[in-house]
């Protein structure tokens, strides 16, 4: 079937629940399924490279799975002012004006790709504005109207998943090398290239130079659309690159042959509000995906995993098999020579976990690229607000209209949040107003004044219908089917919510910050209709955050079906069309202070929001105590916390704790033997190559040691130091400064450890 257009000619009875406001915004010249997937869709494109600098070469993958190649031409393109064109040296290029109000109302196209760049610079160089796309795919897919993927779903991409195992962390260290390569598909294909002998299947004939050569064979024989790996853009390629080229192996893993391209640290990666630097790479032809930078986009509104390592993503996330096969990386040359077929079923491990992890977290992005002309590279590690602008001026350059300049950035009111209680608080409810900003938009009728084709709340109600009509056909939905409807549904929901970001986006051609003012504005009296509602009906509110309100419902409300009823009821206080449901329910929450808290559900799982609750720079002793502490506040009180406190602190004081409790791992780059600051680390360290990671403790005299020299000389003072100061996060729970001392005194190493309470240090007051 027809992975888009499905949902867009949505049947009549799975339409009517779609229906937000009183009419449709449907504007009469304008064609949506055109809009989101061209006039001309062309089916099963998986990738779009240039072909010279006036044409791109198709790569579309049969229903028999082949791959076939087409060459399309191409006209390079951007947009200016009529006044922006007079300083354009005359050329071999043509000038189309556009009518409407946009300051860029001249389409300047170009025979190849080399005056559009030289057009540019004179641009840049005269500081007047323009606009266009560094990426002449991406130019291609905003004139053309075309994306990827159209009439696929995400199990038909061929995926590969790639890991190494490296004799070092940097791959020009004397010992670096390349020991074990896993390789597994998505159609069952799994091998391990290895030169150890042994029931792995390695071969001692083929050295590292071999393995390569053996890799890039396999790849080629195999295909994919897809390569992917966790932390394979910034470690496992880099790492391949650097030994191929000191090996002279060439990387040839590009469709045709063409060498795999990298530039160090020069992307950026999107996640959340953040832009992490990235290495940058390229192969033709296909598409890289890194699970490590797919599951922090993931996890960037939640916030629940504590490490985006691979092993401790499967566990949180309940993926782990019981037959994997566990590694301390620490001893990994040591098994390459002890027992390297253990080592080889730990790099296959790896490889089959990417797998398993990149089928929860990339179908969001598949899916996105069939309505978002951008690589499916790109939009994995692009931003939202891209995503929007690329659909808004797509629908422009296709109706010949003209596109405005973004507006000046201002400042404007977010959304609604308070802590009204800190505390421990029972049988907690959370309802919440699904997709709030979008349906007020879509509900008053908020947006961008420069929208003159009024194509921007068409195409949110039509990706919202899209949405529905997915989730609907989730509920009756079974294996493939099921997870085809809610990679769809979870694409679009991405998309819908970055409607109202873009308004107040800054490159965006098309944002408008009254709109987005309006629409905060109009998000926050209705969250306050909800909650005097919910106070009218006995109601205790613990915390509100934009659109989600924790509470703790009356007595009489004492199950799923009765909060489900009571949020049904409070929910009639909104317009038509903007919904309220129950978000969740758990057994205790441990409010601290605003967006920071524990929540217990009712079969044991403790999540913590709030970056101070989920640092990775706390030992590991402090963050285990953390989440005991929010368990134990829950079932039995603060006293019985402080006696946990207690418990640890005399543990401290006798040196009970085992070093990997108190340890923290760091890396080592070349900052490290040069900063004024990390000496300590550097004397530590001292023997260690670049690129290695360490385990350290400090010792009593103040010195960072390496863990394997453990002597029971650690610094207990600064050890119950941290103790105290994780403490103190839950003195909110407190009635008074002085129950907060009395039951988490601070405490030295000198402390008697059978009457801790007696005697507090002055040393810290």
């Amino acid at each position: 079937m027809n992975a888009i257009s499905a949902p867009v000619n949505v049947p009549e009875a799975d339409a009517a629940p779609a229906t937000i406001g009183s009419e449709p915004h449907v504007h009469p010249h304008v064609d949506l399924a055109a809009l989101l997937h061209g006039r001309a869709p062309l089916a099963r494109i998986v990738a779009v490279e240039p072909a010279g600098q006036d044409a791109v070469t198709l790569y579309r993958r049969t229903e028999e799975g082949a791959v076939i190649a087409e060459r399309d031409t191409f006209r390079p393109w951007l947009l200016a002012s009529a006044e922006a064109v007079t300083h354009l040296p005359a050329g071999d290029q043509s000038v189309t004006p556009l009518p409407g109000t946009g300051e860029l109302n001249r389409l300047v196209e170009f025979a190849r790709w080399q005056p559009l760049q030289s057009a540019q610079s004179v641009l840049a160089d005269a500081g007047v504005p323009h606009f266009s796309y560094a990426s002449l795919v991406t130019q291609y897919l905003v004139s053309s109207g075309r994306t990827l993927f159209y009439d696929m779903r995400f199990e038909d991409l061929h995926r590969v998943q790639l890991d190494v195992e490296t004799a070092s962390l940097r791959p020009t260290a004397p010992e670096a090398a390349v020991l074990l390569l896993a390789l597994t598909d998505n159609r069952g294909y799994e091998q391990v290239l290895s030169s150890a002998v042994g029931s792995s299947g390695g071969d001692r004939s083929i050295d590292e130079a071999g393995m390569l050569r053996r890799l890039t064979e396999q790849l080629a024989q195999l295909d994919p659309d897809v390569i992917e790996g966790h932390n394979v853009v910034d470690f496992d390629l880099p790492y391949l690159a650097a030994r191929a080229e000191r090996l002279g192996v060439p990387l040839t893993w590009g469709r045709g042959g063409q060498r795999i391209w990298l530039q160090e640290k020069q992307g950026r990666l999107k996640v959340g509000a953040r832009l992490l630097p990235s290495v940058r790479v390229h192969i033709h032809g296909r598409h890289i995906l890194d699970t490590y930078q797919q599951v922090q986009r993931f996890d960037a509104a939640a916030g629940k995993l504590e490490s985006y390592a691979l092993k401790p993503v499967m566990e949180s996330l309940e993926l782990v098999r019981d037959d994997r096969e566990f590694v301390d990386r620490t001893s990994i040359n040591d098994l390459w020579r002890e027992d390297p077929d253990r080592l080889a079923r730990y790099c296959l491990d790896d490889a089959r976990d990417v797998r398993t992890l990149a089928e929860l977290v990339t179908p969001t992005d598949f899916y996105q690229s069939q309505v978002v002309p951008r690589t499916y590279q790109d939009v994995a590690t692009g931003g939202t607000g891209e995503k929007i602008n690329a659909l808004m001026v797509r629908a422009y350059l296709a109706s010949g209209r003209a596109v405005p300049l973004p507006e000046p950035a201002r400042p404007y009111p977010g959304g609604y949040l308070e802590l009204r209680h800190a505390g421990v608080f029972h049988r907690v409810v959370k309802c919440d107003v699904e997709s709030l900003y979008p349906a007020v938009m879509l509900n008053f009728d908020f947006k961008p004044r420069s929208d003159t084709l009024d194509i921007f709340l068409p195409l949110l109600e039509n990706l919202t219908r899209q949405r529905l009509h997915a989730k609907h056909q989730i509920r009756a939905a079974r294996g493939g089917d099921r997870a085809y409807w809610t990679g769809l549904s979870s694409s679009y929901k991405v998309l819908i919510n970055s409607f109202y970001g873009y308004l107040g986006y800054g490159r965006a051609n098309f944002n408008d910050y009254d709109a987005a003012e309006r629409v905060t504005t109009t998000g926050q009296r209705l969250i306050k209709d909800v909650l005097t509602a919910l106070e009218e009906r006995r109601c205790e509110i613990i915390e509100v955050d934009t659109d989600g309100v924790y509470f703790v419902p009356p007595p009489e409300v004492d199950t799923e079906a009765a909060e489900t009823a009571l949020i049904e009821q409070v929910g009639r206080v909104l317009p038509p069309g903007i919904n309220l449901a129950h978000d969740g329910r758990y057994a205790g929450m441990v409010a601290l202070k605003q967006k920071t808290y524990f929540l217990l559900t009712y079969d044991g799982k403790l999540l913590a929001t709030g970056s101070s609750l989920r640092s990775r720079r706390d030992e590991r002793y402090l963050r285990e105590f953390g989440r005991e502490a929010a368990v134990l506040l829950v079932e039995q009180g603060i006293e019985t916390v402080s006696e946990r406190y207690l418990a640890l602190a005399r543990r401290v004081q006798k040196g009970e704790l085992p070093v990997d409790q108190f340890a923290r791992r760091e890396s080592i780059t070349s900052k490290t033997f040069h900063s004024p600051g990390l000496k300590r680390l550097a004397a530590a360290a001292h023997g260690v190559a670049v690129g290695q990671k360490v385990e350290v403790y400090q010792r009593a005299d103040g010195s960072l040691a390496l863990t394997s020299e453990y002597n029971r000389d650690e610094d207990r003072d600064y050890l119950l130091r941290r103790l105290h100061d994780m403490a103190r996060r839950l003195e909110p729970l407190c009635a008074t400064p002085t129950e907060f001392t009395r039951l988490f005194p601070k405490l030295s190493a000198k402390t008697d450890p059978d009457a801790p309470r007696l005697i507090q240090l002055s040393l810290f007051d």
